[in-house]
């Protein structure tokens, strides 16, 4: 039995969020327990929206009540953003514990490519339609790893913090112009 492209994206898409549930709850601190819950409800149906594929054409005005309440079921798992809501629950869990930098760096890369692998996997398109972004998501990643070296250094005034500053400025500019030159 093969597995089709569609099952792969999907199943790509639910271990990102697994490994996204995971990096952000650890350590789980006590205040963390519902948002974690959220998390996991969220990445599970949003793989289940992703099983569920798009919205089948079939009117509902002769089902059975059981299966127009299945219908109806898929319909509102379809319709709400479940990869959304697990981005904003995994900060939530992220914001809850003690602050690390690196920690939140690798969170914040995990969630861009769990976003894509959603949009990749809903979409059924293949990797190259992401190409022309390219550059774009490169800039973004670099401007990640600036905000991660940022929040590392100490906070000292001097020559430092004003490197920093300017290269942060630079590339925040630089990510600016590539945007404007996207069609």
């Amino acid at each position: 039995m093969t597995i089709g492209p569609q099952a792969r994206a999907a199943a790509a898409a639910g271990l990102l969020a697994a490994a996204c549930v995971a990096w952000s709850a650890s350590p789980l601190s006590g205040t963390g327990g519902v948002f974690l819950a959220v998390a996991v409800v969220c990445a599970a149906l949003s793989v289940v929206r992703l099983a569920l594929g798009a919205v089948p054409g079939e009117p509902l005005v002769y089902l059975n009540p059981v299966l127009r309440a299945g219908r109806v079921a898929a319909a509102h798992v379809r319709g709400t953003p479940w990869a959304e809501g697990l981005v904003i629950a995994a900060l939530v869990l992220e914001a809850l514990h003690r602050s690390r930098p690196w920690h939140t760096g690798l969170l914040g890369a995990a969630l861009l490519a769990y976003l894509l692998a959603v949009h990749l996997a809903e979409s059924r398109a293949r990797l190259a339609v992401l190409r022309p972004q390219v550059p774009l998501l490169a800039a973004g990643l670099g401007l990640l790893v600036v905000a991660v070296g940022a929040a590392m250094l100490p906070a000292v005034t001097g020559s430092a913090a004003d490197l920093m500053a300017i290269l942060a400025a630079v590339a925040a500019v630089a990510v600016g112009g590539l945007a404007l030159q996207q069609p």
